[in-house]
């Protein structure tokens, strides 16, 4: 075995050298080999959005004094977010896991906290390493995703090639901190989305503790401007958000999903324990249209340079259609399509929507001073918290939403949100 190994080695460095350089090395310029797009393309990072979502409802809204009804509750659109807190991928239809809708905050940038490796004092052992969002770099918003799916169509389409084993492929579009940022030049690489044990290990990806608010999942450490040779593309992206401290880009690992409790069903209850990924708190996040629009509506007074919407600043999974302002603060149980969902409480609203989406720039207090003056409504979230939207918890671990399906209200009451 003994004489074997060198063999071995010599026959693996080429493997590893050319997965490296196919994943994670020089820009792409063509589409991913064997696969096909998955939800909507890039937008240019400085380009005005229009004032919708998706469809007509922002006209029907106008046209309506802000008394928008239709004949029933329908999704209007359905967004993923694969790395928390960069640019939304919108999508028609999208599968629904235990974590939420599948390739939603599958991954996450984080920055090192104790640069000397010292374990943090809340917990031994921790390597120190924490998940970062548009909450103190508001600029992630400005880096663009794209999903690229196996396509058995695909001439190129083989059962063992790389993306198609890796359950296709994370393309990232950043702009070049090197360029002027008002026209930035957006520069592309390319990570696999599920690797396989042998990709982590030609990949050379690592376990590491990361820091999720108070959970310390072990997740897959993809890239670390620690390492001896980082791809350039985490210390641009590092200097582009502005990021002074060791940084890093993390993945959800197979079986350290974390758990969900507080005031969502219980196993007992479900069939299985809920869990999540890198979201804050729940699987799904639903949020109406009509609600958005009464915010948006009282918001222009206070912030007249408003042009858009601000619905995508809340970035919700499932936008909603049809129903008046904050009906969906009484839900406790719905179906959309043919599945059920528990609704567990209100989400809770950080300064994050001050972020505009477009550019990463954060308004010093709007919308959130706004929303705190007449959406503080829920006690249990704390005095001058305001809440939008509602965390919902899927009934069954596996399931199919699509934009236009309908939304039945099939139980409803209060709410009373529980802390972390």
């Amino acid at each position: 075995m003994a004489t074997l190994l060198p063999i071995l080695i010599c026959l693996l460095l080429p493997v590893g050298f050319f997965l490296r350089r196919y994943f994670m090395g020089l820009p792409h310029a063509n589409k991913p080999h064997a696969c096909k797009q998955f939800g909507s393309g890039p937008q240019p990072v400085y380009a005005s959005w229009p004032n919708r979502v998706v469809g007509n409802f922002w006209e029907s809204f106008h046209a309506h004094q802000g008394k928008h009804t239709s004949i029933a509750a329908r999704v209007n659109s359905l967004y993923v977010h694969p790395i928390k807190s960069c640019r939304a991928v919108k999508v028609e239809k999208a599968e629904v896991m235990s974590t939420g809708l599948k390739y939603d905050r599958q991954f996450t940038f984080a920055e090192l906290q104790n640069p000397e490796g010292k374990p943090n004092s809340a917990s031994s052992g921790s390597t120190g390493w924490q998940f970062v969002t548009q909450r103190k770099y508001g600029r992630l918003a400005n880096i663009h995703l794209e999903i690229w799916v196996p396509n058995p169509e695909s001439p190129d389409y083989s059962p063992d090639q790389p993306n198609v084993l890796s359950d296709g492929v994370l393309r990232v579009r950043y702009p070049d901190p090197k360029c002027d940022s008002r026209k930035p030049e957006l520069k592309i690489f390319d990570i696999p989305y599920c690797p396989t044990e042998d990709q982590v290990l030609t990949l050379g990806f690592t376990m590491e503790q990361l820091t999720v608010w108070k959970d310390r999942p072990n997740a897959l450490l993809i890239a670390s401007t620690t390492h001896t040779s980082p791809p350039a593309w985490i210390k641009d992206i590092q200097a582009y958000i502005g990021c002074s401290k060791p940084f890093a880009l993390f993945r959800v690992a197979a079986g350290h999903n974390r758990q969900v409790f507080r005031n969502a069903p219980r196993k007992q209850q479900l069939g299985y324990q809920s869990v999540t990924g890198f979201a804050d708190s729940y699987p799904l996040h639903i949020l109406g249209l009509s609600s958005v629009a009464d915010l948006d509506r009282k918001l222009v007074s206070v912030m007249p340079e408003l042009t858009e919407s601000t619905a995508l600043r809340f970035r919700a999974n499932i936008y909603f259609e049809g129903l008046a302002a904050f009906a969906e603060d009484s839900w406790k149980r719905i179906r959309i399509g043919q599945s059920i969902y528990y609704v567990a409480c209100r989400t809770t609203r950080c300064e994050l929507p001050n972020t505009d989406q477009r550019t990463g720039k954060k308004h010093l207090s709007q919308p959130s001073k706004l929303m705190r003056s007449y959406r503080d409504i829920d006690s249990g979230a704390g005095v001058g918290k305001a809440c939008l939207g509602m965390q919902v918890v899927p009934a069954a671990e596996w399931g199919i939403i699509k934009v236009g399906d309908e939304i039945e209200v099939l139980e409803t009451g209060a709410h009373h949100y529980i802390l972390q």
